[in-house]
């Protein structure tokens, strides 16, 4: 246990970048521009946005609302590059000027793309000068199997030539690779590509149901995290002896052997990845008004206050079921028809994952169990991205002028003054129940606490990585996923994200092993601390220690 504090920090020069064991917080934003895209991919996050032309995210942000975002980037969160992604951000008729603007007002650029427009030698070299830093490119495989997963023959050919291009025209690049079953016999050649052009990061990431990919999980294309494995760690291993960055995004540390967990980057890890994004921008961009081309921008919140208003619902659950009050509520509210044969017709208004958390503390009461009945999960225009979500219709505010329910929880606090005063305007706020109890603490003050099982005291923590731990915890929950008994007696548990809930469903928790420690692990950077990780020479200045007990390495 003593493994973190006390290992040697190192520092290894590369061809104008540099590796490093050394942890510090990102200061990363990322900016969503619209769902307008190029190509088809079978497990996009955003399917619908990307196909439904009148959807709200689908089309692009004006330049001025895009450039508005980005100040407050700046000026409020303080963060110093941003991921600008789509859709295809590449096929913007504004991007250029974006790029530029970035750079002028110190925010280091990075686009993530598919990388097809790039295969002309002239149109790397405009991103070029227009400031682009580097290219975050999305290899879901190589040849036909990439043209099968895109949908769009020929996809992959040119994808390759776009590497060559930006080998040609000198901007850095890194890789995003999906783990879809399509995939896994590849990875290694993915590996292989990655060293051959020099890509300073590879991405592989869970197939894990965000968004609209909930609805493209079948058990057919689900991999096995053992038959991931398989296939991975032969890519990881190469992928590391070549000293090439890799990471593995949102899957258990315990299926891997300890070698490999250096490599996983779970929510609380992500953090401390300088090419991700932190939690305070994060949670403003992620929502609808700065993802739609016709909305308002809303406030930036203060993050501090924002993670005092989550405390509510985590500190109140009973028993581990989260907003157990609301069950009490109703079950008060409703007695009279609780004891008779009918069933309380409920509508969620808010977050979906909220709504699962909500609907699950519902079925844990003793005396709702059974007595309820979910009509639908309402969302604003800009959120719905299907008919179903989690099971349940999802629909939007209009359907409920001809569908009245018994009661509307409203499950976002961020916008939950919003979502009243909609109701109201409906003459529907008499049904109307925040499932975020009320309080008269406002406070942008933040001070730790230790009130959930996977807080406790880390050594050389700062205040705001308490509350980015403590937000990564919230994350995981509301998503959500899942740990099994196994789970409750491994030693790193508190900084472990578990198993996600659709993979549970589909495959089981058979996987899952306990990691027996002598103490428990608190401290998220435990694994990641002997990872080697790109610091760009941008970043120096802030992301790299100076000191005696740094261990200088020469060029590799």
């Amino acid at each position: 246990m003593e493994r973190l504090m006390t290992k040697e920090i190192v520092v290894i020069d590369r061809d104008g970048y540099k590796l490093t064991n050394y942890r510090i917080p990102c200061r990363r934003a990322t900016l969503w521009i619209g769902q307008t895209c190029n190509l088809r991919c079978k497990f996009c996050y955003y399917t619908k946005m990307v196909s439904d032309l009148e959807h709200p995210q689908h089309s692009f942000m004006s330049i001025n609302k895009i450039k508005q975002i980005c100040k407050v980037l700046v000026g409020k969160y303080n963060n110093n590059s941003v991921d600008i992604e789509g859709g295809e951000p590449t096929i913007y008729k504004d991007i250029h000027e974006l790029i530029k603007y970035c750079n002028e007002i110190g925010l280091k650029p990075t686009l993530i793309t598919n990388g097809l427009v790039l295969d002309k030698t002239e149109t790397c070299q405009k991103f070029k000068e227009s400031g682009i830093y580097d290219f975050l490119i999305s290899v879901h495989a190589i040849g036909d199997v990439y043209d099968e997963i895109v949908q769009v023959k020929g996809a992959s050919a040119r994808q390759l030539k776009a590497l060559d291009n930006l080998i040609e025209t000198g901007i850095p690049f890194r890789f995003n690779t999906v783990l879809s079953k399509e995939v896994l016999p590849q990875l290694m050649d993915v590996a292989k590509l990655a060293v051959e052009k020099g890509a300073r990061a590879v991405n592989f990431i869970a197939y894990n149901p965000f968004n609209d990919q909930s609805t493209g999980r079948t058990d057919e294309n689900i991999p096995k995290y053992t038959e991931i494995i398989e296939k991975l760690a032969p890519a990881l291993d190469y992928l590391d002896e070549n000293f090439i960055e890799a990471n593995v995004r949102y899957l258990p540390f315990c299926v891997f052997e300890e070698k490999y967990r250096k490599f996983i980057q779970n929510f609380q890890q992500r953090v401390y990845d300088l090419h991700e994004w932190e939690s305070a921008g994060e949670v403003w961009t992620s929502a609808p008004s700065q993802r739609t081309a016709s909305d308002e921008l809303s406030e930036p919140p203060d993050f501090y206050k924002h993670m005092n208003n989550w405390r509510k619902a985590f500190r109140g659950a009973k028993d581990g079921a989260l907003y157990s009050h609301i069950a009490e509520q109703l079950a008060e509210k409703f007695k009279s028809v609780i004891e008779s044969d009918k069933k309380i017709g409920i509508c969620l208004f808010g977050n979906p994952n909220t709504n699962m958390q909500v609907v699950n503390s519902l079925n844990s009461s003793p005396v709702l169990k059974d007595k309820f009945e979910i009509k639908a999960f309402i969302s604003s225009k800009a959120y719905i991205s299907d008919d179903q979500i989690h099971g349940y219709p999802w629909m939007s505010d209009e359907w409920l002028a001809e569908n009245i329910p018994d009661i509307i929880l409203i499950t976002s606090y961020a916008h939950k003054s919003q979502i009243k005063n909609l109701l109201e305007e409906k003459n529907l706020g008499k049904l109307a129940i925040s499932v975020f109890e009320e309080s008269d603490d406002e406070s942008n003050e933040y001070a730790k606490e230790f009130y959930l099982p996977e807080m406790g005291e880390i050594e050389n923590f700062t205040e705001l990585e308490y509350a980015y731990k403590e937000h990564r915890l919230f994350c995981a929950k509301i998503n959500p996923y899942y740990k099994g008994d196994k789970c409750q007696e491994c030693s790193i548990r508190p900084i472990c994200d578990g198993f996600h809930k659709d993979y549970v469903e589909y495959i089981g928790f058979n996987e899952a092993k306990s990691i027996k420690l002598d103490k428990v692990v608190y401290d998220p950077r435990f694994y990641i601390s002997d990872q080697l990780k790109v610091v760009e020479k941008e970043d120096y200045e802030w992301a790299l220690p100076y000191n005696a007990d740094v261990k200088a390495s020469s060029v590799l």
